[in-house]
């Protein structure tokens, strides 16, 4: 989809909404794997600081939950093309119901993990 200035203000809409979800689903992308890096420096890193039990199962709770919406965006963002074929008002509401319960979803989710990857930072770089 490519933005232009060309269709209706709901066509406007649902081509931002289609760019804004490919970016969700590279962040989401992004936040696994930053998982994954953050636990594996931490594992090899030449000062042995350990983090908590409780924060190693936080970031295993936070990648399920992260991945499991990773999921669900990709899934609803290969669909919202589909959303060019609605013909009326319903079918459009409906699309824009499911994208801002998955917005609210993916910032609910970034500030999760915003404060986990603080958690995790304050315990390596504080404790001796």
């Amino acid at each position: 989809m490519t933005l232009n200035n060309h269709g209706s203000d709901i066509d406007v809409v649902h081509k931002y909404n289609h760019v804004e979800l490919k970016g969700w689903v590279d962040q989401l992308q992004y936040i696994n794997k930053e998982i994954d890096n953050l636990l594996s420096l931490h594992e090899h890193s030449l000062i042995n600081k350990t983090i908590s039990e409780e924060t190693l199962k936080l970031f295993s709770e936070r990648k399920k939950i992260n991945n499991e919406l990773y999921k669900t965006v990709l899934s609803y963002s290969n669909t919202y093309v589909n959303v060019a074929e609605c013909d009326d008002i319903q079918c459009d509401m409906a699309y824009l119901g499911e994208y801002d319960r998955l917005r609210e979803n993916y910032h609910n989710n970034l500030e999760a993990y915003q404060k986990l990857k603080d958690k995790f930072f304050e315990e390596v770089l504080l404790k001796e």
